[in-house]
């Protein structure tokens, strides 16, 4: 069976309100109203010195944005260029030796470099259009652009960030990588440059984007004690499960050929409470668990896949709902304390970077397993109980709701199961409140960003916000200096709001 989207152009006598209304099961929406990219030159923006602090999507789409619209933009990053990055992280998969810099988290590209290169969203929006076109002409699968389900992979997605960075480059954007900011300089509470580590500060400056990711946990603690107001916010918590490809095509696809279907996944949601689920997260069918820790001393994993997807095993996260009550702290900074305590346990179990793991079968009683399953995690695994180190409400909640998936899927919950700790970093422990300009509530030409700064959860909706805060720029210097060069086309564009925490679940 396939399945379309199709778009329609009706007569003015038809009530298309009346017509989404009465058809709700039909799954027909109205067109969104055609809101201009902001990609066109802005006098206003031509003198303007502009730093963007990350280069994952939402900062590396401001930057490119950013110059179109004229500005003199510097994106920096704590990590290396693809090339660079890509021998760190072999050398964690071999050696399982971690670069506390330039990892599977921080570097050109952002975390989304090293995953499945998922394009999907909750989010409807006409630039998301733009997005994948954009995409596709960086050399991204045309299909992307009219897939149900679209997706990249780890191995095209790197090509595809090199050619953007190659763009940027060419409108005169400088990109400087192995560029940690350390510090904000702020005068009459403006931020007015950074400083970089080893290096001279970046001064002058008109604005900043922060679009640092939700690994960057050290940034975190830098803005908070520099007075940035910060907010905790709800994520997940939990592991990734792991099973044979073979077993998901069978309960997705049945007898059905894989070479004519190509690798199953699924998806699973379990609510245990008003306030508490378990979900699946991020499924990577055909894929790889990875070590994705950023910083020494703690452990966490995510998982990807290649464009084939022709891995023999599938794995997803298994996650449970975390919010302010669970945490340690209740400042804002409680949700980033919670991740580090329960990674901290998972490196000391693990002796470092081998994968802490343990049967399905043993996590349903309790007990550490005596031996392992193949799996596709490098560079190994080591036994343990992860009731030792979860903390025991995310324990009892995956334990009910495996009985409830293996119901669905027969082998769900079974022996060729396997768990692997700790999935944390579902998405940012926090927040950076922003006002409807786009800056920080109390940090004039601040301008918080992306996944980081709680306004996204993968690659679609950061890029998204990058262009959403590019919008936010242009409009406040544009008004700013002059209300006649606000054009009625950015004045509509203020409508395009922020994605939401609901828009981003996989």
């Amino acid at each position: 069976r396939y399945v379309y989207t199709v778009e329609v152009e009706v007569g003015e006598m038809v009530n298309v309100e009346r017509m989404v209304k009465e058809n709700k099961g039909m799954h027909i929406r109205q067109v969104e109203e055609n809101i201009p990219v902001p990609l066109s030159l802005s006098p206003a923006l031509q003198s303007k010195r502009i730093a963007v602090v990350g280069a994952g999507p939402a900062g590396m789409f401001a930057a490119h944005a950013l110059a179109v619209n004229g500005a003199q933009v510097t994106m920096l990053d704590r990590g290396e260029d693809v090339s660079g990055r890509l021998k760190k992280v072999q050398q964690l998969f071999n050696e399982a030796v971690l670069d506390g810099e330039s990892n599977i988290s921080f570097g050109e590209g952002g975390a989304g470099t090293f995953s499945d290169g998922k394009l999907t969203t909750r989010k409807n929006h006409p630039w998301i259009r733009h997005i994948l076109d954009f995409l596709v002409d960086c050399g991204a699968p045309k299909e992307i652009a009219t897939a149900g389900k679209p997706h990249i992979g780890t191995d095209r997605l790197r090509a595809v960030v090199v050619t953007l960075r190659k763009r940027m480059i060419e409108l005169g954007v400088d990109v400087r990588f192995s560029a940690k900011v350390t510090g904000l300089i702020i005068e009459n509470q403006t931020v007015t440059g950074l400083q970089i580590e080893g290096q001279e500060d970046l001064t002058s400056l008109d604005a900043v984007v922060w679009a640092t990711g939700h690994s960057a946990r050290d940034s975190f603690k830098m803005l908070y004690k520099s007075g940035v107001e910060l907010e905790a916010k709800p994520f997940a918590v939990g592991v990734r499960i792991e099973h044979p490809q073979a077993l998901v095509n069978q309960w997705l696809h049945g007898d059905a050929p894989k070479s004519r279907l190509g690798a199953a996944d699924y998806r699973v949601v379990c609510n245990i409470s008003e306030d508490r689920s378990v979900y699946s997260f991020c499924m990577c069918p055909g894929g790889q668990i990875v070590c994705s820790s950023s910083h020494p001393g703690f452990h966490v994993v995510n998982g990807m896949s290649n464009y084939a997807r022709n891995s023999a095993f599938a794995n997803a996260g298994l996650v449970v709902k975390v919010n302010e009550k669970d945490f340690p702290d209740q400042t804002p900074l409680g949700g980033v304390l919670f991740q580090e305590e329960i990674e901290r346990k998972a490196y000391e179990q693990s002796g470092g970077y081998l994968g802490p793991a343990q049967r399905v079968t043993d996590f349903l009683s309790r007990r550490k397993s005596a031996n392992l399953p193949a799996s596709s995690y490098e560079p190994g695994l080591i036994p343990v109980n992860l009731h030792t180190i979860l903390p025991k409400t995310i324990c009892d909640h995956l334990v009910q709701a495996l009985y409830e998936f293996d119901a669905r899927y027969p082998g769900f919950a079974g022996p060729e199961a396997l768990m692997v700790g700790t999935e944390t970093r579902t998405s940012s422990p926090i927040r950076i409140p922003r006002t409807t300009s786009g800056q920080s509530t109390n940090l004039a030409h601040f301008f918080p960003c992306g996944e980081g700064a709680g306004y996204a959860g993968g690659i679609i909706s950061a890029a998204l916000d990058g262009l959403f805060i590019t919008q936010c720029i242009r409009n406040y210097f544009e008004e700013k200096e002059s209300p006649s060069l606000s054009s009625n086309a950015c004045k509509t564009s203020t409508k395009a709001s922020p994605p939401k925490e609901t828009d981003f679940l996989y």
